[in-house]
């Protein structure tokens, strides 16, 4: 690799790899001009291509006739870890995204290609590219700078690097893994613990260094630290398992020994807010430097705003996907959900239930006690409903005062089962609000997908609505089972 540390951009070699010879051929036409491409459609070219070149881009698709596009990503990367590698595939799962980035993917690109994207995503890769051959470079001569120089330099691309591995990603649980993992490494500490409390969410992610740590051990040690580990919290509420906490595993090897720690709490602002703690827990015997702490402020600067960015976008998506009266599903999660549900029934010849519930004489509650009190009503369901079924059930807001409810897995007895308890909990007590007691019942229909007799989401829907119907026209305040056709 010596002799390619120097490169300009049309010198870079770029590999294509897709199983669809007329997709290689559009590439390679598009790249060509610009830098030196060769194609192939399969992985076991791939291997063989790799072996023989120092490429600087491999642009493979994730679905290929022999290997995987992940198997590509890490083949390449195991010759060359600062090799970028752009990902194409026609769909994209949080579980091989996640893959893709632990894997070090320089980005997804989703089919049908976009000229343009490719075009933008190759000149930040190739880019990505030159700027690491120029800081191993730099590296290679190290020996000639002094200590300090030498030890700024390795902090600043480390920095680099775990920054532009921080980005790809937004989905919480990972940019917590990666931030704990960068911070054990860089701090030789034994467990690494990040509190957050912002935007409604108070929970904790803890990794050790190496090994696993039990939670009843974690939650001791954060309550026995709780003014610098997790100054926000109530030590009861980490007692007691009301602030959820999430372990990482640390890297293979023996469990440290998690008594007498030493822990460090740097709090982790953004601008004048506080996010969270991102707190170091050494052992007595190893203290820090003064580098140590400089570079833990510098990092805890640059890993806030990217959390608290986690965060945002988790709450929009979760505001997209919530009702905002009750805090449940709303429809268009509904029918998400059922979706999903209906794949995986088709997938494993299983089934699951579904479940429409409507508020009988909704209207004349309306009209008797006025709206506030119907919401009241409408909320009062979703909370006592909530409290029954099993925590994979997923209760959503179909529409006005009628409620969708998805039990996976699920067969008639157990859904009717239910049917009949949710019905029981509705009618047995009224609900007092506003010095009103206000009495109120529910028709439910009910139905059972068989995913050894597919039918599609709208006759399913179809079945349970005339269902429920059937209950309201009979009486109200009962159960329908329905059949699907």
């Amino acid at each position: 690799m010596n002799n390619h540390l120097i490169k300009r951009p049309n010198d870079c070699n770029v590999l294509i790899v897709d199983d669809e010879k007329a997709i290689c051929d559009i590439l390679k036409n598009t790249l060509k001009p610009l830098y030196n491409v060769t194609t192939c459609c399969n992985g076991n070219d791939a291997f063989k291509l790799i072996d023989s070149l120092d490429y600087d881009i491999v642009i493979t698709d994730l679905k290929l006739p022999d290997v995987s596009g992940l198997d590509i990503l890490s083949y390449a990367k195991g010759k060359d870890e600062f090799t970028e590698v752009i990902m194409i595939t026609g769909y994209a799962s949080v579980e091989t995204a996640t893959l893709a980035i632990n894997l070090g993917v320089y980005s997804y690109l989703l089919k049908p290609l976009v000229i343009t994207d490719l075009l933008i995503q190759m000149e930040r890769a190739v880019a990505s590219r030159l700027f690491h051959l120029k800081s191993i470079s730099l590296m290679q001569q190290s020996d000639y700078m002094s200590p300090e120089v030498r030890v700024h330099l390795q902090d600043i691309t480390s920095l680099y690097f775990f920054i532009r591995k921080l980005m790809l990603s937004l989905e919480i649980p990972e940019i917590m893994r990666i931030t704990l993992e960068e911070a054990n490494q860089k701090m030789n500490s034994v467990l690494c613990v990040i509190s957050v409390n912002l935007l409604g969410f108070s929970e904790a992610f803890a990794m050790p260094s190496s090994g696993e740590i039990e939670l009843e051990t974690l939650k001791k040690l954060l309550a026995n630290n709780q003014k610098t580990a997790f100054p926000q919290a109530d030590k009861t509420k980490l007692l007691s398992g009301d602030i959820p906490i999430f372990i990482y595993k640390g890297r293979q090897g023996q469990s440290p020994d998690f008594n007498s720690l030493n822990p460090q709490s740097i709090p982790m602002m953004v601008t004048d807010r506080l996010v969270g703690t991102l707190t170091i827990f050494h052992d007595m015997q190893n203290g820090r430097d003064v580098d140590q702490n400089q570079f833990l402020y510098v990092f805890t600067s640059i890993v806030s705003s990217i959390i608290e960015h986690g965060y945002t976008a988790l709450q929009a998506r979760r505001q997209a996907k919530t009702d905002s009266l009750t805090g449940i599903a709303n429809h268009r999660l509904f029918h998400e959900t059922l979706e999903r549900e209906i794949a995986r029934a088709n997938r494993k010849k299983g089934k699951f239930s579904l479940i429409l519930i409507d508020i009988d004489n909704f209207k004349k509650i309306n009209d008797t006690y006025g709206h506030q009190i119907g919401d009241a009503v409408i909320i009062d369901l979703t909370k006592r409903i909530s409290a029954i079924i099993r925590t994979g059930d997923v209760l959503a807001r179909y529409g006005g005062e009628e409620f969708g409810l998805i039990l996976p897995e699920s067969n008639k007895t157990g859904a009717n089962t239910l049917a009949k308890r949710i019905l029981e909990t509705i009618s047995s007590k009224d609900l007092i609000y506003s010095l009103k007691q206000i009495h109120y019942t529910v028709s439910i229909g009910l139905v059972v997908y068989d995913g050894s007799k597919p039918v599609t989401k709208n006759l399913l829907i179809a079945a349970a609505d005339k269902a429920l119907y059937s209950s309201k026209n009979n009486g109200k305040n009962r159960i329908t089972i329905g059949r699907v056709q």
